[in-house]
Formats: C-alpha cells, sequence, structure tokens
C-alpha cells in the first residue's frame, strides 16, 4: 500500500512545483475511486481530480516500493494574459536643449490590464546617410558611422497595460521624478531600467534620421527570458539590421556606394563577405522565424531609410513628387521635414479605403489605398514648450507655418479627416490647445473599443460572430513578419485575424475572455470603463461599468429526467437521462440596469469514469444560451461513453442567474450497458481556454475578464444500470424472442413440464409464472434494442 504520491508539477509557466502531493481522500481518477493509491495503479495518460484540480499523468520517471514518482501537468496553468496592443504615440525630439533624455517617450494602447511577456518595442534608426563618394571606398565605414541599426529596444516582460489600456515608457533623469500629465490609471516605466540585449546602455532615442518603431513578439534570438538562446542576440540595441552593400550605384551626377538598402536583412549575402542576421521570419537554419510584428510605424527624413515590413503599398504610381509611393505604415511627409511626435488618431480599418494621390492607384480591389494608411492615422509634427508648472514643461504641437514645402502648409500634419470643416478637426487657429502628454488618450483620436473586432466603432453581432467563427482558434496576430506569412501579410485587414483575438491569451488563442469583452462592451462607442481616467484627472462617467469581481460566487446545479420515469439506480439499457444544468449568482449579484453581472459563458468538460455504461448523445444550449462553436466540443472514449469535452456555450443577455437558477445548457445520455458509473462536471481542463476561463464560467460587467471570484460544481450523478431479467437468449436485448420463451412457461411452477426458471423475474421470486412476472417483462420491453 503507498501511502503518499510525490508529484513533480510542471505547470505551463515553466515553474517547477516539487513535493509531496496529497492524494489520499477524497480522489477521482478515470475508472477508479478510492482512498489509497495501490501500487502499479497510476499509469501514464491517466488523470486525477482533487477539490476541481485535474492533473494529468504525462511520464512515469521512477517506480520504486512505497513511493511512485511521476511528472504530472497541472491543467489549470497560470493566468497570465496578453492582449490587443499597438503603437499609439511616440514623442521623438522635444524641443529645446537637453531635454530628449527628459521628456521622450513611446505609448502603447490596448486592452486594459494586458500583460506584455514576450513584447518588445524597436527603434530601428535609417541613418543620414545613404550614399557614400567615392564609388569603392566602401568598406569600411568612416569614423563615427555606424549605418542602420536598431537604436534602441526595450523588452516588455513584466509591464502590462494600465487600468484605461496605457502604458507609457519613457526617459526621465532621476533628480526629475514629475512627468507631466500621466493619469494614476496609466501605467509608467522608465526604459532605461528595460532590458535591451546588452550591448549598449539604453538612452535618448537618436532623432537626426529616419525611423521606424516597431511593436513586435515571438521575437526569435536571445531575450530577456532566454539569455542563452543559440542563436545569439539578433533583436538587441546596437544590433546593425541592415547590413546591404552595393557599390559603384549611380545617383547623379556620381557614381556611389549604397550603404543598406531599406529592409530588414533575412539572412542574404550582405555585400561585405558575411551573411546578415535573419530578423523576419524568413527561414534559415539555426535561426528561429516565429517573429511577429504586431505594429509599426515609420517616416523618411531626406535621405534616409524606413523599415516598413507589411507587403502593401499605397499610391502606386504616384506622380506627386512629395508624396511618393510607399509602404502602407509609411509615413508621406515631404522632404526636410522630421518630426518631433507622432500620435495616432485611428486605430482601425474602415471603408471603401482612400483616393489615391497624384493619379496613382491603389491594392484595394476598387483601386484605392488601403483603409490604414498610414496618413489616416497619424498626427506628426513639430513640438514647442511652455511652462505651465514650476516643475515641468510642457509640450504642444507647432502650428507655426511650414515655409519648406507648401504641400504642408504647417509645421504638424494631419490626417485630411481631421482637417475637412466636419465634426471636431485640429486647431490651427491657437497655439497650444493640443499637448503632447504621455499616459493620456489622445484627444481627436477615434475610441479604442475592445472586443470591437471588425473595427467599425462599435460591438455587436457582427463582432460576435466573427470571434464564434474562430472560437479556440491558435492565437495569430497580423504578422508582418516576411512574405508568405500565415494568412499572408498582403490581404486586407479587415479580413485577417489580427483584431480578433481581444485578450491575446499567448498561445491560448481566441476563447472567452477574449468573447467577453464583446459582451461587455455591447453598443458601446466610448471603448472606455465608467470609473477609470484616460484624458484627465475626472474618471469616465460613460462607457462600460466592470466591478470587482470580489465576493461573486457562482453555483452551478443539475435536475434530471428520465422519460422512461426509471430511477438513476434502476436503469436499463436504451434508457434516457436528460441532465439539465443550471447556473445562479449565489454572491455579490448585482441587478443595478448597466451593471448587471449574470452568467454569460460556460466551457466545461463532462466526464464519466467508467466506460461502457452510459454515453452522451446530445448536448443542447437551452434558455438564451447558443452554441459558442459548437464543433469543438469532442467525445470522449468510444462515442462519447467516457463523456465530452470543451461543451461551451455563451448569451447576450446580463441577467442570467441573478434571480434564480437559469438553465445553461442540457445533457442528454443513454444507457448502453450494465454496471455504475459517475458523471461529472468540470470547468474546461484544455489549456488554451483554462488560462482564461479557470471557473468554466463567464460573467458580465465584471473585472478579471469576467472571472466570478470563485464556482461551486455539484455533485458528481451516480447512475447505475441493472440487469435485464427478461432476456432469456441472453443477446443483450428484450424482444419478441423473449416474449416467445416466456409465453411457453406462462403460469406454470415447478414440477410443471413446461417450467423454466429463467421466467421467474418478479420480485420477490414466488416459483410461479404468472402477472408479476408479466409486469417486469412489459417494464424491459425492447430494452436493449436500440444498441
Amino acid at each position: 500500500m503507498i501511502e503518499v504520491v510525490y508529484f513533480k508539477l510542471t505547470l505551463t509557466d515553466g515553474d517547477d512545483r516539487v513535493g509531496y502531493y496529497p492524494i489520499l481522500s477524497n480522489i477521482t481518477k478515470q475508472g477508479w475511486v478510492g482512498s489509497v493509491c495501490r501500487f502499479g495503479a497510476i499509469e501514464e495518460g491517466e488523470v486525477f481530480v482533487q477539490n476541481l484540480m485535474r492533473v494529468k499523468v504525462t511520464k512515469s520517471l521512477l517506480t520504486k516500493a512505497g513511493i511512485v514518482v511521476i511528472s504530472a501537468v497541472m491543467l489549470i496553468p497560470s493566468l497570465d494574459a496578453q492582449a490587443t496592443v499597438f503603437i499609439n504615440e511616440v514623442f521623438i525630439n522635444p524641443k529645446g536643449d537637453a531635454t530628449d533624455a527628459n521628456y521622450e517617450f513611446i505609448e502603447l494602447l490596448g486592452t486594459p490590464g494586458m500583460k506584455l511577456d514576450g513584447y518588445a518595442v524597436a527603434v530601428l534608426n535609417g541613418t543620414e546617410v545613404k550614399y557614400y563618394f567615392p564609388a569603392g571606398s566602401l568598406p569600411p565605414l568612416p569614423d563615427g558611422e555606424t549605418g542602420p541599426e536598431i537604436d534602441e529596444l526595450f523588452s516588455l516582460d513584466g509591464l502590462s497595460l494600465g487600468k484605461n489600456g496605457l502604458l507609457a515608457l519613457t526617459v526621465r533623469e532621476p533628480s526629475l521624478s514629475f512627468f507631466p500629465g500621466l493619469l494614476v490609471d496609466s501605467n509608467k516605466v522608465d526604459w532605461r531600467n528595460l532590458w535591451n540585449g546588452g550591448l549598449d546602455v539604453p538612452g535618448k532615442i537618436g532623432n537626426n534620421g529616419s525611423f521606424t518603431i516597431m511593436l513586435i513578439r515571438n521575437r526569435p534570438g536571445q531575450t530577456e527570458a532566454d539569455p542563452c538562446n543559440p542563436a545569439g542576440l539578433l533583436w538587441g540595441k546596437e544590433i546593425n539590421h541592415d547590413v546591404f552593400l552595393d557599390p559603384y550605384v549611380f545617383v547623379d551626377p556620381n557614381f556611389v556606394d549604397q550603404w543598406g538598402d531599406g529592409n530588414i536583412d533575412r539572412g542574404e549575402p550582405n555585400g561585405m563577405d558575411g551573411n546578415s542576421l535573419d530578423l523576419t521570419g524568413l527561414s534559415v537554419a539555426g535561426i528561429g522565424d516565429d517573429l511577429e510584428i504586431v505594429d509599426e510605424v515609420s517616416y523618411e527624413d531626406d535621405a534616409g531609410w524606413e523599415y516598413d515590413t507589411d507587403g502593401r503599398h499605397v499610391d502606386n504610381g504616384n506622380t506627386e513628387p512629395n508624396f511618393p509611393p510607399r509602404h502602407v505604415h509609411a509615413l508621406d511627409d515631404p522632404q526636410e521635414f522630421n518630426p518631433d511626435v507622432l500620435t495616432r488618431v485611428d486605430y482601425r480599418t474602415k471603408g471603401d479605403g482612400w483616393v489615391p494621390s497624384g493619379n496613382g492607384t491603389g491594392e484595394m480591389s476598387n483601386g484605392n489605398n488601403w483603409q490604414d494608411t498610414a496618413t489616416e492615422q497619424w498626427i506628426r509634427g513639430n513640438s514647442v514648450w511652455e511652462t505651465i508648472s514650476p516643475f515641468a514643461k510642457h509640450y504642444f504641437y507647432d502650428i507655426e507655418p511650414n515655409s519648406l514645402n507648401p504641400v504642408q502648409p504647417y509645421q504638424t500634419n494631419v490626417p485630411l479627416w481631421l482637417d475637412d470643416g466636419v465634426g471636431q478637426d485640429f486647431d490651427f487657429e491657437n497655439p497650444n490647445t493640443y499637448e503632447i502628454s504621455a499616459g493620456r488618450i489622445n484627444p481627436l483620436a477615434v475610441a479604442f473599443i475592445p472586443g470591437d473586432v471588425d473595427r467599425d466603432g462599435d460591438c455587436d453581432t457582427e463582432d460576435i460572430t466573427k470571434i464564434a467563427n474562430v472560437f479556440g482558434d491558435d492565437n495569430w496576430i497580423f504578422s508582418n513578419s516576411f512574405l508568405e506569412a500565415p494568412e499572408t501579410d498582403r490581404g486586407d485587414p479587415n479580413t485577417q485575424t489580427k483584431p480578433w483575438d481581444v485578450d491575446a491569451t499567448g498561445d491560448n488563442g481566441i476563447e472567452a475572455s477574449d468573447l467577453q469583452w464583446v459582451l461587455n462592451f455591447q453598443g458601446d462607442s466610448t471603448g472606455q470603463i465608467v470609473g477609470i481616467q484616460y484624458d484627465s484627472t475626472t474618471p469616465a462617467s460613460s462607457g462600460v461599468v466592470l466591478n470587482s469581481n470580489a465576493g461573486t460566487e457562482c453555483t452551478l446545479t443539475t435536475s434530471v429526467n428520465i422519460p422512461s420515469g426509471r430511477t438513476l439506480t434502476t436503469l436499463l439499457a436504451c434508457d434516457t437521462v436528460e441532465v439539465t444544468v443550471k447556473g445562479e449568482i449565489t454572491a455579490g449579484s448585482n441587478t443595478t440596469g448597466g451593471e448587471e453581472n449574470g452568467i454569460m459563458q460556460f466551457v466545461h468538460d463532462v466526464i464519466i469514469d467508467t466506460p461502457g455504461i452510459i454515453k452522451i448523445i446530445s448536448v443542447e444550449p437551452l434558455n438564451s444560451f447558443s452554441y459558442t462553436r459548437a464543433s469543438l466540443q469532442e467525445l470522449q472514449g468510444t462515442d462519447g461513453d467516457l463523456g465530452v469535452n470543451l461543451i461551451n456555450g455563451f448569451t447576450t443577455s446580463f441577467s442570467e442567474g441573478l434571480a434564480e437558477p437559469n438553465d445553461l445548457y442540457r445533457i442528454t445520455l443513454k444507457v448502453i450497458g450494465e454496471g455504475s458509473a459517475n458523471v461529472s462536471i468540470f470547468p474546461v481542463a484544455d489549456a488554451k481556454f483554462a488560462a482564461s476561463t479557470p471557473q468554466g464560467l463567464k460573467v458580465g460587467h465584471t473585472d478579471s475578464n469576467g472571472d466570478p471570484n470563485s464556482s461551486d460544481y455539484p455533485d458528481s450523478l451516480s447512475i447505475i444500470s441493472v440487469a435485464l431479467s427478461a432476456d432469456f437468449d441472453g443477446d443483450n436485448d428484450v424482444d419478441s424472442k423473449d416474449y416467445s420463451t416466456f409465453a411457453s412457461a406462462w403460469l406454470t411452477a415447478p414440477g410443471d413440464d413446461d417450467w423454466n426458471p429463467q421466467c421467474d423475474i418478479g420480485i420477490p421470486t414466488d416459483d410461479f409464472v404468472d402477472f408479476l412476472d408479466l409486469a417486469v417483462l412489459a417494464e424491459q420491453w425492447l430494452a436493449g434494442c436500440c444498441i
């Protein structure tokens, strides 16, 4: 007899928990119930359940007398979540001497509370010099020249967006603690404290050339979490990302050496007797190719390079010299304009695209430019400052005239729709009206709405349908990483999966937490959570209410209907059992209008502990609930005789389970054999869903992704199927053959010629075949014939 079992639990976050794990009581194992594990009882692939915690045995490591040592996987993994995120504002070059190291920032916006493990921000410097004279002078580069390089890289591991969805990466001298404008609901970090690869210390952004700002994740090579990666450091500060040399290039009126080609290197020969680094996902031996570029924006200053990696273009064939053909994420500012700041005012793709400039053509099917062209999404310009408080300078967009080029009449350039006289426009009349401030929502920006997966400005049935269609799919970000990326990086963003993974729980893909943001923000156009600060110190008074989940408890119960009229302990073969699963908010319920926290989603497993006794033949959502994606449900065992995984459903109602237990779904079981079995309902165990739905339920108007604080699941249903005593011919059913046998023994007793003791089936037996026995035959008539 074994007194304890020694488990090594390897959790999804890689954290090993080693110790004596008590499984001496209240343990259910598939196919076995007991208080003590016997030697040899544990096998690979088996599942143990205790207190709603499920542990699956994956590999037997060591067996010896008295102890079984196994490796197991906890199927309720860590709750770290990621989310939809994009670059929102970049302050590159504050006005004034020696201010860059004090006021520069890069701001990210996305789903509130999102964790950023695995993400990084890279600032790619395109230099000021493309061409070197005379031809043949390179290599080497002249003293002081580095060529294109990753000017800064900031790992975002361990960081998260604030309650308002904002994170400001800032640089600030220690003696200057005050950063103007930052709100309490915005998160902030000094980027000098972030991991950057270690080749050089972080500092201010070099601002005298062309730049591309990238938000990346799943970067290959050494990272903060993987410092010993044999691929080496591929993404880090000071890495040269464009080391292409092309000598003897004719640039009127001379031949010159061209340094760089405006493309991030992809493992090809670099023109200097070697191969460049693979940074963008092209398969190169020994180097990972899973990089995803989540968002990017770039601009070119005269002779520098831009590094927009998206495969889409705008203004093809454009004849306007100040707005040349470009990649979709590149700003089209005229030459001699080097912006200090970039502010995003639209994150969406929308409509039929934009009419190309200068007789150009677009790549959309209607001939227009793509909807998300950078010049329709970004304000960009120079900055001015004034001292509003005694502690710090405050910066604003400069609206002074730009004498260098009439195409851009001001030192600040805005999308056409912000200067068209319709709605709220940018103010070019009054100076210092548009402040450049980290950690605040941009005043003229289109609202970011968590859950607006089709990017049309609201959350509605179309968004729900789009989530439902991909519910359970692996996570995939709209990646510009390489030319033939999955789903391609050339298609219409409205048809790609980037906006669908709302909370982007890493490898867990698209699941209940993503859908919950859509459900909570139904009909909302503000994108704001009531009580949270977005653009001022006054908390939002309109938007969506997301109350704390503290004290909220869900209770699941079951009711049973047996159409045959028999009981759970007297079932016969072919009997069906209808189990209705009900849910109720039994603690912390809220019935206030606009704050209702009823049950809105379920993701469950139903486990039958003994095969061959009973099987699941259907699962049906009830009441206002619908399937999220029925195809995910997977029968276990043989045709469902061990249960079904991933029962899933949702409702758009916020009031289910608030007043009383409401029906969630119905499971129909059918008896297929003789014996006993336990039917249990558990929160889903699949790691993809368990990571974001640990309670197996989501409730409305609640933070923590809609998770209740706790949930109580019903006791197992014990089912007993009894033998068919009227199956006289032993063929596992009761039919006309058995009736013929019974008829031959009708009204006989021991000693009679036709006496057949098998037909004495009345309870108790009385050595006489009569109406008592006929009643049992009638009760069992046609039982088993359906199998």
